[in-house]
Order: structure tokens, then sequence, then C-alpha cells
């Protein structure tokens, strides 16, 4: 079973009628405080020191990826335990801001790295023996690196 984690921006999709990345679960961040508006952190992207530091130090940050990550936690045990779910191959957790460079980017690396490490060496299912899988993908992040998607 492979969990993915993705960010992206809404403004290439939805807000122009586009359809969003396939997702299952989809987590909006286009409430939350944003990077772009402080001059110094426009050019950085989320997986950059200067927006991590800012992220990190921001409580209500912190809190939302602490409720996140749980909630998430919380399905992927509940996947290990119910073997009805053994068919399932693929599940994409989503993350959502309004660019798909700063808060998103963040979220959905931060989670995945510490869901990753939580389950890492776990196993689907005994009847099974399936490992987990993680990946994490940031689609929208080389529009502003002029790379290939991550």
């Amino acid at each position: 079973m492979k969990f993915r984690f993705i960010s992206y921006g809404f403004k290439y999709y939805e807000a122009v009628g586009e359809k969003a990345p396939v997702h299952d679960f989809l987590f909006n961040l286009r409430d939350l405080d944003n990077p772009f508006w402080i001059e110094e952190l426009r050019p950085l992207h989320g997986l950059e020191e200067g927006i991590i530091d800012f992220f990190n130090k921001n409580p209500d940050i912190q809190q939302r990826v602490s409720k996140i990550e749980d909630l998430i936690k919380d399905f992927i045990e509940d996947a290990l335990k119910n073997s009805s779910r053994s068919d399932v191959e693929d599940i994409t957790f989503a993350f959502r801001c309004t660019g798909g460079k700063h808060r998103s980017v963040y979220f959905a690396q931060s989670i995945f790295t510490n869901i990753q490490n939580t389950f890492k060496d776990r196993e689907l299912s005994l009847e099974t023996g399936k490992k987990i899988d993680f990946e994490v993908e940031h689609i929208d992040l080389p529009r502003y690196q002029g790379i290939k998607s991550i």
C-alpha cells in the first residue's frame, strides 16, 4: 500500500476551472499565514530554511501540523488493522495553498517525513506481508524552480 503526500496551488487548478490533482483527502491551508506577503520570504519555498523557520516558530501552524499528522496516523493505523483495506493500492493526501510554494509544500513535506519515520518498518498486515510505501510530490514547486516535479 502506498501513501502519497502531495502539495499543490489552488490558483493553478480550481481557481481557473481546472481539475485539482487526484487525491483522496484534501487539507486546505489557505487560511493560514502566508509568507508570500513577507518580502524577504516571498522568493523562498517550503523546503528552504527561512520558510521552515517561519512555520516552526508559529504556534498556530504547529498546532495544525500536529492535528493533521494525528489524523493521518490514526487513518494509517486503522488501515494496518483492517484487512479489508488490503486491496487499496494508493491513498493520496493533498495539501493545498494558494500557489503551491510555501504552506502546502511545508505541510506535505513535514507530515510526510514524520509519518514515514513513524511507519517505516511496519507491514500492511500479517496476512498479506505487504510493506507500506510513502511518497511525496510537490506538484507546483517546479513552476518556481524551473525543474521537474520533486
